[in-house]
């Protein structure tokens, strides 16, 4: 029974948004239920499991599921994903907890307690997560891919404490089988009339709209957040050299992965080794900085999701790398918005690009900044592993980061705009 549930549940998974390892040959090995969320007595049942999944090249990755449970009889409201037995030996149906209502209802009202009653909305947006909107002041994020030890996001929400970022309200924690401890969700604060700032940027670039002022506060609010997180966290030097060498290692790892890469691999490869030169501060930052991270309302820009790419380890996305990787993310975030326009090679639309990125180079660097290889070997870093993400999660988008690949390698990536040293 148990291997039929977690057969169904991977399938699953292969559907949904927030599962990052799409048509990579996965299988759940093992699923870890921790007790449930919701008192005895309550229907339906809401727990929390911890889903070791494994992958034909021998890595693993951990999710979190969170696992409804009615009477077999009930009906249904949802998918069902099968059906498991209880301590007394009746026969329960099994569903994702993101698809039931109710089932959420009482989630939340178990591990928040100051929110039950509230009304509970899964937000719909693009994620790696799962987010509830609980009301109109409060949301509540869980966590999907999960390792032992803290969740960066929370670790790095409740160490700014302050700045352009939500503020922590909540905290939900479960313990592996082991007994260590790991984050499997955040109560936040819900910013008040927040747009989305992937969803302003595209409307606004699918309608000419000047972006040039939003993108240079938005700038300005990054080199902030930076300045809290070195101070929060600290901040070292490293080789240049190092740095390029790692840019070279995932680019030849996106080779394999990806065979069209193969072609200007030698091209980008060079702006990889011009980065050797010197030492480069690295600290904590983003990690993995792009439109659809960040929210607008009339306070200004508010900064969230501090996780660092969906595909990396969690080793590899806590370690310090310089701030300039973020600010290459927005740079790629902005190629991103123009593909909304109705002509995205068109004139119109590489200008809006264009001119909302200078802007936002000139917000986080001051009105001054001159051309760095820096910048431009995070740029097309950022591009190889879209290339990567998006042919194993959004094929249909693969064009878009292989349009800035192919420029790249035209052009050579001295001619990317790019950062003050």
């Amino acid at each position: 029974m148990d291997e039929i549930l977690n057969v169904a549940w991977m399938h699953h998974l292969e559907a949904v948004r927030w599962f990052g390892g799409k048509g990579a040959g996965a299988r759940i090995v093992r699923r870890h239920p921790l007790p449930d969320h919701t008192p005895a007595g309550v229907c339906p049942r809401v727990r929390s499991e911890i889903a070791t999944l494994a992958y034909p090249d021998g890595r693993s990755e951990y999710y979190h599921l969170l696992v409804a449970l009615r009477p077999a009889d009930a009906p249904a409201c949802g998918p069902v994903l099968g059906t498991e037995a209880d301590a007394d030996g009746r026969l329960m149906q099994v569903r994702d907890a993101a698809t039931d209502a109710e089932a959420l209802a009482a989630f939340v009202a178990a591990t928040a307690p100051a929110l039950a009653g509230r009304p509970v909305g899964v937000w719909a947006g693009e994620q790696s997560n799962t987010t509830l909107t609980v009301g109109p002041d409060d949301l509540y994020k869980l966590f999907r891919r999960i390792e032992p030890g803290p969740n960066l996001d929370a670790e790095v929400l409740l160490a700014l404490a302050g700045g352009p970022v939500p503020a922590v309200r909540g905290r939900l924690t479960g313990a592996w089988p082991d007994g260590e401890v790991t984050d499997l969700g955040l109560v936040l604060e819900r910013i008040p009339d927040a747009t989305d700032g992937w969803d302003m940027a595209t409307a606004a670039c699918v309608s000419g709209e000047d972006f040039t002022g939003r993108a240079r506060e938005l700038g300005a609010s990054l080199r902030a957040t930076h300045a809290l997180l070195a101070g929060a966290f600290g901040v070292r030097t490293v080789e240049g050299g190092r740095i390029g060498a790692l840019m070279s290692q995932r680019l030849d790892a996106a080779v394999d992965a990806v065979p069209r890469l193969a072609a200007p691999a030698a091209v980008l490869r060079r702006a990889f080794d011009a980065v050797g030169e010197g030492m480069v501060e690295v600290q904590r930052i983003h990690g993995d900085f792009h439109l659809g991270q960040t929210l607008h309302s009339t306070h200004g820009w508010t900064l969230i999701d501090f996780e660092g790419e969906p595909a990396k380890t969690a080793a590899e996305r806590r370690a310090f790398d310089s701030p300039w990787r973020d600010v290459a993310g927005m740079v790629r975030s902005f190629d991103y918005a123009r593909s909304a326009h109705a002509r995205p090679s068109g004139a119109d639309a590489r200008r809006w690009a264009d001119d909302a990125r200078d802007a936002f180079l000139d917000g986080y660097c001051g009105p001054h900044h001159t051309p760095s290889t820096l910048l431009g070997a995070y740029v097309i870093d950022k591009a190889v592993y879209e290339v990567v993400y998006e042919v194993r999660n959004r094929p249909d988008w693969v064009a878009i980061p292989m349009r800035a690949i192919d420029e790249a390698a035209a052009t050579s990536a001295s001619s990317i705009p790019t950062d003050k040293e």
